[in-house]
């Protein structure tokens, strides 16, 4: 069903055709939908909601596009709200500990560079305070580094995690970027926050060089657990105009330029204590039972994917 033929609830909100295949054509109901659907509010109404996991959490609705499957939203903030919104955001550990969410990432690293990716000019999109990069750089050093993060917030923290590199900049779009020819690129849980993710990754291609490669994380949105929690999965959020699946991942990575080499199932680090409280506030149970637990760190797989794919 076309987009033109459903009413739009508030004219807050700016209309999109799918990121990937740019249809219009969706299902007459949502995939999912929240019991209050951001579209029916207004732009001073939500942008209250933006940061944080709540039990009745508020997005926008999701439809499943009818020519290539992307779950993505219909309709979302404009550009420039979403400026507003990400111009001065806390980092993306949530409150738990950082040396737990560095063993994360540092295991994105190891996964990305254990093909032998060549890093001399390395790029990360989204990369926050630098946790990936920080282990990339243990590894392999860089001859330059290059970070895409318009939060302020962070930047700081950001160029620490770099030090030690010869040539390091920072800039708020890949338009800014000086620096060209990258080899290895990496986006955490960044592609599913894009507005135009086919468009930023034709442009990042542009700047690659023939021998480069890309690695990106995501949420994966046909996962079991998606499954099991229904409306209250965390990633059904204001923060994800899109959410992906290996397959949808694979679209958006071929008709960016890309070759998709491999897509594996990822896993994150917890404090038990930290984990349990989480589920329980997004669940609307009291999480104070959860201190009664013993406070260590575990390893779970949620159902983030990574992917490596290498230029054409």
């Amino acid at each position: 069903m076309s987009t033109n033929n459903i009413r739009i609830p508030n004219e807050s909100w700016e209309q999109r055709a799918c990121p990937i295949c740019g249809s219009r054509e969706i299902p007459s109901l949502p995939l999912s939908e929240a019991k209050m659907p951001a579209e029916e509010m207004s732009w001073e109404e939500v942008k209250a909601y933006f940061i944080g996991l709540r039990n009745d959490q508020v997005f926008f609705s999701y439809y499943r596009c009818l020519e290539c499957e992307l779950l993505y939203c219909p309709w979302y903030f404009t550009k420039e709200q979403i400026a507003i919104l990400y111009s001065e955001m806390p980092d993306n550990t949530m409150g738990e500990d950082k040396s737990t969410v560095s063993k994360t990432q540092s295991a994105y690293a190891r996964w990305i560079m254990q093909d032998g990716v060549d890093t001399d000019g390395y790029l990360e999109v989204g990369p926050d305070i630098g946790l990936v990069s920080r282990e990339v750089i243990s590894l392999k050093t860089p001859k330059s580094v290059s970070f895409i993060e318009p939060n302020l917030a962070v930047r700081r923290e950001l160029v620490n995690s770099a030090r030690g590199v010869k040539s390091i900049e920072v800039v708020d779009f890949i338009e800014d970027l000086s620096n060209s020819n990258f080899t290895l690129i990496v986006g955490i849980h960044v592609y599913d926050h894009l507005l135009n993710p086919i468009q930023d990754l034709k442009s990042l291609y542009a700047r690659a060089d023939d021998r480069a490669h890309i690695s990106i994380v995501v949420h994966n949105e046909k996962s079991a657990l998606r499954r099991l929690m229904k409306t209250n999965w965390p990633p059904f959020c204001l923060q994800h105009p899109q959410l992906f699946n290996p397959k949808t991942l694979e679209i958006l990575l071929r008709r960016s330029g890309w070759i998709s080499k491999k897509i594996e199932k990822s896993t994150n680090w917890y404090h038990l204590r930290y984990f349990v409280s989480m589920g329980l506030s997004i669940l609307g149970v009291k999480a104070s039972i959860s201190r009664l637990l013993p406070n260590i760190e575990f390893p779970i797989r949620l159902g983030n994917i990574i992917c490596l794919a290498e230029k054409k």
